[in-house]
C-alpha cells in the first residue's frame, strides 16, 4: 500500500513538473498535441500502460496553472490481461498555483473529477492489477529509499476544493468469482491542509451481487504530513437498502487508517446502528487486503427479529425465502473474521437470553459461533455453532448443552406449547435449514438426549385413564389434576427432516412408570407413541384385586393427536383380552372337543347304517 501511495505522488509530481516544464515553453510556443504526446510516453515508460486523451488540453497560466481535458483511458499495464480500461475519466479539470512551485509549495485552487470509473481487478493467479501496474518496471528499491531526507521532503500542500461527481470504483475477483461496485454521486471538500481538520461531506450508492443501497456520510477530515495517516472525527454515515432485513445501518464515531510499511490498518470506535439497534462497535481491519477483520461487538440489547423481518420497520416474522443475508455473504467471502460479541439481552421471538458471549470467525462464507455462552430458560447453555450465509435457505448447525433450564419456558418461548414442563439437561448436534423457526424445525436433521426432573405433562391426566378405563371405582376421584406429574423423565432423541423421535422413552411418576417410543412430526406438527405402562402402589393394586390376570402385565397406552391438542388413551380392549383370554381359549378347546365328538358319532352311525345294509 505504501509502495501504491508513493506511486500515485510520483506520478503527480512527475506530470505536475513536466507540466510546468512544458506549461512555460508553452507561453511562448504552444502545441497541445505535442503535450499530450509528452504526457502519454511518460506514462507509459512508468507504468506499460497506454494513456489516451481524446479531447485537446485546455491550458491556463500565471498565476495559476489551469489544466481542462476530457475522454482520458488508462489501459491495464502491459502484464496484466483483461479487455477492462483501468481508468476512464469523462472530464477533469485542475488549478494549482504557479510561484509556490517553485520553492516545492503546493497551493491547488481546485480539482474537479467527474464521470470517471476505476476498475481493481485481480486475476486467477491473485495478483492484481495495481500491483502490476506499480511493479511494472521492476525496480529495486533504493537502500535509504525510507531514510529520513529533508532535501526530499515534499513541501506544504493545500487544495481551496476537490469536488468529484459520479465516480465508479468496479471490484472484480477472478478467482473467487466476486464483483462488487462503489459508486461515488458526490464528494465535496474545502479549505484542505494537512494536520488540520477539514469538513467534508459525499454520498452514492453501493452494489455487491444482487443487492444495491444508497449511502451518504459527513465528518472532520484529518491527514497527517507524511499521508500516512488518516482520521475522520464526528462520522455520520448511513446506509440503506442493503437488504430486507438490514433497511438501515448507521455509523457514528471515530475512523482512522495507517500506513506503515506493507501494513495498513483501519480502525473504528463507535456505533453501529442497525435497523435502530444501538450497538457498540471496535473495528480493527488489515487493509492491504481488506481480508484481516478483528472486530468486537457490545450492546445492552439485541432484537433479532428485526432482521427476520421482510422490512426493518417491521415485526412481522419473515416468509419463506424472504430472508436476504446475501450481502452477509459476500462480505465473508473476501474477509479473515475474529473477534467477540457481548450482547446484555438477546431477543429471539419471545426467548430472552442473558449475559451473552461468543467468540467469533468465519472460514468462507460460513461464521462460527465457538463457543456461544448464555444465560436462558432459568438456567445456562453453552454451544458451538455455524451459520453458512450462502446457503438458500440460511445453513445452520449447533451442538447446545441446556444445563438445568426449564423446558417449558423453551417450548413456550420458541413453539408457543405450555404441555410439557420440567426441571433438567437438553444436549443436541442439529443441522438444518429454514428462514424462520418453523422452517427449521421442519428441516431438522441430527442426535441428542433429553433429562427432565419434577415435570408434568399438562393436559393428560393418565391416572385418570386408568382409573375410569379399568373401571376402578374404588379410588378417590378427586385426585385428578388434568395433568400426569412425573419424578423423571428420560429419552434419546433423533431428527430425520422435520421427524423427531423418542426412542427409548421413560417416564416415572409416584403411580406408574411408562416406557416406550414416542414421535412428533415438525412438518404436520402431530404427536404419535407407543407405550407400556407398569402400574405402582394403590392403583396397582386396585387393578390386581379387580383383574387378577393382569398381575405383572404391561398396559398399552397410546399418544396421538396435535402439539396443541394431544390425545392419550388405553388400549381396554388388549387388556380385557389378556384378562379373558384364558377363559376364552377353555371355551374355544370345550366347543372344540365338542365338535369333534359330535362328528365322531355322525360318522360311526354313518358307518354302522352302511354295515347293516351290505349284510
Amino acid at each position: 500500500m505504501k509502495r501504491i501511495f508513493k506511486w500515485i505522488l510520483g506520478l503527480l509530481g512527475t506530470l505536475v513538473a513536466l507540466i510546468l516544464v512544458l506549461g512555460i515553453v508553452a507561453v511562448i510556443f504552444f502545441n497541445s498535441d505535442e503535450l499530450k504526446n509528452q504526457i502519454v510516453k511518460t506514462v507509459k515508460a512508468e507504468t506499460t500502460a497506454d494513456l489516451v486523451i481524446e479531447q485537446e488540453l485546455s491550458l491556463g497560466f500565471f498565476p495559476w496553472l489551469q489544466v481542462e481535458t476530457g475522454g482520458v483511458t488508462l489501459s491495464q499495464p502491459a502484464t496484466f490481461k483483461s479487455d477492462k480500461q483501468l481508468l476512464k475519466v469523462e472530464q477533469v479539470s485542475a488549478s494549482i498555483k504557479l510561484m509556490p512551485l517553485l520553492s516545492g509549495d503546493i497551493e491547488v485552487g481546485s480539482v474537479e473529477l467527474s464521470g470517471a470509473e476505476l476498475n481493481l481487478l485481480r486475476d486467477k493467479s491473485g495478483r492484481s492489477n495495481i500491483e502490476a501496474l506499480v511493479n511494472a518496471k521492476d525496480k529495486k528499491p533504493a537502500a535509504n529509499e525510507d531514510a529520513t531526507d529533508s532535501s526530499s521532503q515534499p513541501g506544504a500542500l493545500s487544495l481551496d476544493s476537490l469536488s468529484l461527481k459520479d465516480f465508479t470504483l468496479n471490484q472484480y475477483d477472478y478467482n473467487q468469482q466476486l464483483s462488487q461496485s462503489f459508486r461515488l454521486t458526490s464528494l465535496e471538500v474545502s479549505d484542505f491542509e494537512p494536520e488540520t481538520a477539514t469538513p467534508v461531506t459525499a454520498e452514492g450508492s453501493l452494489q455487491a451481487g444482487n443487492s444495491q443501497s444508497e449511502w451518504g456520510l459527513s465528518g472532520d477530515l484529518w491527514v497527517g504530513s507524511d499521508f500516512k495517516q488518516f482520521k475522520v472525527s464526528q462520522l455520520d454515515a448511513e446506509l440503506e437498502g442493503l437488504s430486507k432485513q438490514l433497511q438501515n445501518i448507521g455509523l457514528t464515531g471515530d475512523l482512522e487508517l495507517s500506513m506503515e510499511d506493507k501494513t495498513t490498518k483501519l480502525s473504528h470506535k463507535g456505533k453501529i446502528d442497525l435497523n435502530g439497534q444501538p450497538i457498540d462497535l471496535q473495528l480493527n481491519a488489515g487493509f492491504s487486503t481488506f481480508k484481516d477483520i478483528d472486530v468486537t461487538l457490545s450492546t445492552e440489547r439485541l432484537e433479532l427479529e428485526n432482521f427476520l423481518a421482510a422490512t426493518g420497520g417491521k415485526k412481522a416474522p419473515a416468509q419463506s425465502g424472504d430472508l436476504d443475508l446475501s450481502p452477509v455473504a459476500d462480505f465473508l467471502k473476501r474477509a479473515r473474521v475474529k473477534g467477540q460479541l457481548e450482547v446484555g439481552q438477546l431477543i429471539l421471538k419471545n426467548a430472552t437470553f442473558s449475559n451473552v458471549s461468543a467468540n467469533l470467525r468465519n472460514k468462507g462464507t460460513t461464521l462460527f459461533l465457538d463457543p456461544f455462552k448464555a444465560d436462558a430458560f432459568q438456567g445456562h447453555m453453552e454451544t458451538i455453532a455455524s451459520v453458512n450465509f450462502a446457503s438458500q435457505p440460511l445453513a445452520l448447525s449447533v451442538q447446545p448443552d441446556f444445563d438445568n433450564i426449564q423446558i417449558g419456558d423453551l417450548l413456550a418461548a420458541f413453539f408457543e406449547l405450555d404441555k410439557l414442563s420440567g426441571l433438567g439437561e437438553l444436549d443436541l448436534n442439529m443441522k438444518t435449514k429454514g428462514a424462520d423457526v418453523k422452517q427449521m424445525l421442519q428441516n431438522l436433521n441430527g442426535t441428542g438426549n433429553l433429562t427432565l426432573s419434577d415435570g408434568a405433562f399438562n393436559g393428560i391426566d393418565i391416572e385418570k385413564l386408568i382409573q375410569s378405563g379399568l373401571s376402578l371405582q374404588s379410588l378417590n376421584k378427586d385426585s385428578y389434576s388434568g395433568k400426569t406429574s412425573f419424578a423423571n423423565l428420560s429419552s434419546n432423541i433423533k431428527a430425520n427432516q422435520g421427524l423427531i423421535e423418542m426412542p427409548d422413552f421413560k417416564l416415572h411418576s409416584p403411580v406408574f412408570d411408562l416406557t416406550g417410543k414416542a414421535s412428533t412430526n415438525a412438518n404436520k406438527e402431530t404427536l404419535a407413541g407407543n407405550f407400556q405402562l407398569v402400574l405402582k402402589g394403590k392403583l396397582k393394586e386396585a387393578m390386581e384385586a379387580k383383574y387378577p390376570k393382569l398381575k405383572g402385565k404391561k398396559l398399552p397406552f397410546e399418544l396421538k393427536g396435535t402439539w396443541t391438542e394431544p390425545k392419550a388413551s388405553i388400549d381396554i380392549e388388549a387388556i380385557l383380552k389378556a384378562e379373558y383370554q384364558g377363559k376364552i381359549d377353555e371355551k374355544k378347546k370345550e366347543l372344540e372337543d365338542k365338535a369333534k365328538d359330535e362328528l365322531k358319532d355322525k360318522l360311526g352311525d354313518l358307518f354302522n347304517r352302511k354295515k347293516d345294509t351290505d349284510q
